[in-house]
């Protein structure tokens, strides 16, 4: 099988599928090793630039990265990167020499996969680190809103293993701020970095209430603390990114009326195309080109003033503008409504309001992965951790890091 997905590859002397991979992988080169029958020297070369590929191989958006620039798919069928990556994942181990470690010392804060891949970078280069994460496993957002239907968890569970062996730290249910403070981390560590992601969510002034309940939430509710407890059998869903794909899909798995709600079309819609796929296949409705202009609670029921929308011109962003269409208000009666309208960071432990414009903030502390770049995908942040990492080493050795591995 593995064979026939190889031998598809043209071995373009220009690869469009490594221009379209966030992460840069050396999508090619491996593939080539592959067809040499050289499994080993095809891992080499995939975890030399991503060093997560169980998490990117199974979660990234590869109708949109990879396989939609492969030339292949021009008049056909695009080369099955995302197989080949899972396959040389599935089938090797992480090739990591890892040196005698260092002295100086490293806090990171948070376990996902930003966190993870800086760890990971800093030691290969001899540097250990100590990752403080307020949830009981490692993952992040991989952990707490992506469910177990789409993501086996023991992916997870066998990266967690592999770095503690290598010496990493992990001290969980540890929240910083409460547990622990930035400061007294600044005091004992050579750097930290706050690798926190971007968990603040939008309720579009709202008030969350037990009918009103942010995307973030609600799957945190499912996936960790496994209650499924809902007010109700009927739900909308309000969003059209991969946060409301996955809440819509959990709710359709124990209720069978949900209705996802966005504003703009589904040519505009940012989830995953497959997703999307799913989702309708498991009995989700939509409904495009709707937005919500005010909640209100009635009795056991909401009442939600929906209004029609249409699009405009094309932004700078390549999405259309959108506009509310005149005199479309209309009401919808639900019993639960589910927001996943985007959500940001908190830096606010740090003393920063929004986004900083460089990694790092002064001497000892650095800001990683959706803390830093703002909510984006599992392979953006696995690139981000790694460009860190190169910004780190120099703080730590005062000079310019080695980024050949």
């Amino acid at each position: 099988m593995i064979s026939e997905l190889t031998a598809y590859c043209l071995s373009c002397p220009k690869p469009r599928c490594e221009t379209g991979c966030p992460c840069g992988n050396h999508i090619r080169d491996y593939i080539k090793a592959l067809k040499d029958g050289d499994l080993s020297k095809a891992a080499g070369i995939l975890y030399s630039v991503n060093p997560l590929p169980e998490l990117t191989s199974r979660l990234c958006d590869c109708d949109r990265q990879c396989q939609g620039h492969c030339v292949r798919g021009l008049r056909g069928d695009p080369v099955e990167i995302q197989q080949i990556e899972r396959y040389i994942s599935d089938n090797s181990k992480r090739p990591g020499v890892y040196p005698p470690l260092k002295e100086k010392k490293v806090a990171v804060i948070g376990a996902g996969p930003a966190a993870l891949s800086l760890v990971y970078e800093l030691r290969l280069h001899g540097y250990g680190a100590t990752v403080y994460e307020k949830e009981d496993k490692i993952g992040g957002a991989v952990y707490t809103g992506i469910p177990d239907y789409r993501f086996d968890k023991k992916y997870l569970d066998a990266i967690f293993e592999e770095w503690k062996t290598f010496g990493t730290d992990f001290r969980f249910n540890t929240e910083i701020g409460k547990d622990v403070s930035l400061q007294q981390l600044c005091e004992e560590y050579d750097v930290v970095a706050l690798a926190n992601g971007a968990p603040v969510e939008n309720t579009a002034g709202f008030e969350e209430s037990e009918r009103i309940i942010g995307g973030l939430t609600l799957l945190h509710r499912l996936n960790v603390e496994k209650d499924s407890t809902l007010p109700g059998k009927r739900a909308y869903v309000w969003g059209g990114g991969n946060v409301a794909m996955d809440c819509a899909r959990s709710l359709i798995r124990l209720i069978d009326d949900v209705t996802v709600l966005y504003r703009r079309s589904l040519k505009e819609m940012p989830a995953n195309a497959r997703e999307i796929e799913e989702a309708q296949a498991e009995g989700v409705k939509f409904a495009y080109l709707h937005n919500i202009n005010s909640v209100a609670e009635k009795e056991d029921k909401l009442l939600l003033a929906v209004c029609e929308m249409e699009l405009g011109e094309t932004g700078s962003d390549g999405r259309a503008s959108v506009k509310e269409v005149e005199n479309s208000l209309g009401e919808v009666e639900t019993d639960m409504l589910i927001m996943a309208i985007g959500q940001k960071t908190d830096l606010s432990i740090a003393g920063i309001d929004g986004y900083p414009e460089e990694h790092r903030i002064n001497e000892k502390l650095f800001v990683c992965g959706d803390a830093f770049t703002g909510p984006k995908t599992v392979v953006k942040a696995v690139r981000d951790g790694k460009d860190t990492a190169a910004q780190v080493l120099q703080s730590l050795e005062g000079g310019t890091a080695d980024e050949s591995h």
